[in-house]
């Protein structure tokens, strides 16, 4: 009983002592020199991008002023009526849609498959498996070009979807392989098990049991993925010289006039562009979280 009429009086000082220990000094000054680095790190990336939009809204006399004008007063759309109808904007979404999100499908399956294998099959030379599809990675894309312009061109590749989807998913399958194989070997063996005990074949284990599971890996991997096909512009510029199948990027580095700069039109067509990126990481930001945070703790 003396115990029990002394337990609020125990919780509420182990309380104090807590607060206490959240307000001493160094403390405090961690924190705020956290917070304050995560705040200026916040405004160091986000402003490019919200200089782009406030850009995209000005009329020709306010991008040129001097000094320089930070708001559009007044704002005007001209600049993205411009964006839709100096160039085939629409055309340029379905190209980068058609290719990033073929090539973003076709590297998940390959990557899930990969990861799959290195993560829960035992073979001689595992690491040196590993090894290799992360120096595959080092490569830059201008060092492949030549050879993938001669392949495409051998085979008639060139001016059609295909000419990106092949390098576009072979160039990032290192880098998903290497996620799915992190996140899939923090995946219990028991419950795969489970399911070959029942009869499932080791396939359909993987199938029905660990993708579902390990679907924020696969969104996470799936957006790195895509955001690099979608924003990829070497390949696209080389590999696609007729006008009626560049990609986004591609087609806004082209909007430059004779003489000058559209800055504006540039503006609005890039902030048209960042619209599905924005999209798919505010419908997947949990699942995205979850996925890069997978193993961190043990």
């Amino acid at each position: 009983m003396r115990e029990e009429a002394l337990r609020p009086a125990l919780a509420a000082t182990r309380a104090r002592k807590r607060a206490a220990a959240r307000l001493r000094p160094g403390r405090v000054g961690g924190r705020s020199a956290f917070y304050l680095m995560a705040i200026v790190f916040a405004v160091f990336s986000l402003f490019p991008m919200a200089w782009i939009l406030l850009s995209s809204f000005m009329p020709l006399a306010d991008l040129t002023a001097q000094p320089l004008v930070y708001l559009p007063h007044p704002p005007t759309l001209d600049n993205y009526r411009f964006a839709l109808q100096q160039a085939p904007f629409a055309r340029y979404y379905l190209n980068s849609t058609v290719c990033s999100l073929t090539a973003t499908f076709a590297c998940l399956v390959l990557a899930g498959f990969a990861g799959y294998a290195i993560a829960r099959l035992r073979f001689r030379g595992k690491q040196y498996v590993l090894v290799g599809i992360l120096m595959a990675s080092f490569f830059p894309p201008i060092t492949q070009l030549i050879p993938l312009y001669n392949l495409m061109n051998k085979f008639n590749l060139l001016n059609t979807y295909w000419a990106l989807i092949i390098p576009y998913t072979f160039h990032t399958l290192p880098m998903a392989i290497w996620l799915l194989s992190a996140y899939l070997r923090d995946i219990p063996r028991d419950l795969e098990e489970a399911a070959m005990v029942d009869g499932t074949s080791r396939l359909g284990a993987f199938w029905r049991v660990i993708v579902p599971i390990s679907a924020p890996g696969f969104i996470t991997a799936g957006i790195i993925v895509f955001v690099y096909d979608w924003n990829e512009f070497l390949f696209a510029l080389t590999f696609e010289p007729n006008a009626a199948m560049r990609t986004i990027p591609v087609g806004i580095a082209l909007y430059q006039g004779q003489f000058t700069y559209p800055w504006g039109t540039i503006s609005a067509a890039t902030a048209l562009a960042v619209v599905p990126l924005v999209l798919i990481i505010l419908i997947f930001q949990r699942r995205l979280i979850t996925g890069l945070t997978a193993g961190a703790v043990k």
